[in-house]
């Protein structure tokens, strides 16, 4: 799951595809992606996981990194 997201995060939101990316990496309020990407990645996780996250769920901080991420789609 933790690789999905990142190869993820990295092909859709990343201008530079080097870019240091774990499952810690602070990728909202570091400014690496932004709020919108939310909608992105809500679909991404429902289609690739089969995993249906309520909206009010996925926030900045929510998702802030993949292992926050993880730990919300666990939940579902």
């Amino acid at each position: 799951m933790e690789e999905k997201l990142i190869e993820f995060i990295r092909d859709e939101f990343l201008d530079e595809p080097d870019t240091e990316l774990t499952e810690n990496t602070k990728l909202i309020s570091s400014g690496m992606i932004d709020s919108f990407s939310l909608v992105s990645l809500q679909t991404f996780i429902e289609k690739e996981f089969g995993k249906k996250i309520p909206a009010p769920r996925i926030t900045a901080e929510s998702f802030d990194t993949v292992k926050q991420m993880i730990e919300v789609i666990k939940q579902f």
